[in-house]
């Protein structure tokens, strides 16, 4: 009977549990809620685990790779509606995969996170977001994943992260290189937009011509050097401008 009782205390006490959860979510009490239960549960029976090994069949030159950042990152990840914390994740974007390195493994295993169920993640301050293609009329806005910034409630900006390869023969073997290309879209009031360079941008806002392109003159050597975050300062500053100017 004693033994009963304690099932019934534990069940309550475990659905009041439950409850403060769902009203606290994207808490810092979240994260625990969420990492107790992935040690209860068992970190090797997560459904996060369950996929196919990374292989990376590429034998590169030195300092060069095919992922965003060539190496794993504690991160943030939205699966299949479960939210984990704190997990291994590695992004290789010239194949557009999402690569998880399971808890308590080396890091020369990894495992390919099923895209569809990706919803989104994160890693070194970078949000990621899984967009499924829904605009015909632009062919480069497909299915996959983009980083994403909300720059105001009406408007989005998207980095499309890709590397294209290059093959070289040498004396020792097949080697490859990779480089970044990104492609660059703006959501404006629920329509999507493909950037390809300043003149878009102008034609978009075009009562902020003068101040584009101030900002280009005076951030050349960011354009050089890092072209996806020059954009996003840039995608900031226009939407301040616009704020300044509505005042």
């Amino acid at each position: 009977m004693k033994n009963y009782q304690k099932k019934i205390i534990f069940l309550i006490l475990f659905g009041l549990f439950l409850n403060i959860y769902v009203i606290q979510a994207q808490t810092n009490n979240d994260i625990n809620i969420y990492n107790w239960y992935d040690k209860t549960v068992g970190e090797d029976n997560l459904d996060i685990n369950n996929g196919i090994p990374h292989t990376n069949l590429y034998r590169s030159v030195q300092d060069n790779y095919l992922y965003l950042i060539n190496q794993y990152e504690l991160g943030k990840l939205s699966y299949e509606g479960q939210n984990y914390y704190n997990v291994k994740l590695k992004y290789d974007i010239y194949r557009d995969i999402l690569v998880l390195n399971p808890s308590g493994q080396p890091e020369n295993i990894g495992i390919n996170l099923t895209q569809n169920k990706v919803e989104s993640f994160s890693i070194q301050d970078k949000n990621f977001v899984k967009i499924e293609k829904k605009i015909e009329t632009i062919p480069e806005f497909t299915t996959g994943y983009y980083e994403v910034s909300k720059i105001a409630p009406d408007f989005t900006f998207y980095i499309k992260h890709h590397k294209d390869i290059q093959k070289t023969v040498s004396e020792n073997g097949i080697l490859y290189s990779f480089k970044e290309n990104s492609l660059f879209f703006i959501d404006l009031k629920n329509n999507i937009y493909l950037i390809k360079g300043k003149n878009d941008i102008i034609k978009l806002f075009p009562e902020q011509k003068k101040q584009i392109n101030g900002f280009y003159l005076l951030n050349r050597e960011l354009k050089q050097s890092d072209l996806n975050q020059f954009m996003k300062n840039l995608m900031k500053y226009i939407s301040n401008s616009l704020l300044i100017q509505t005042k």
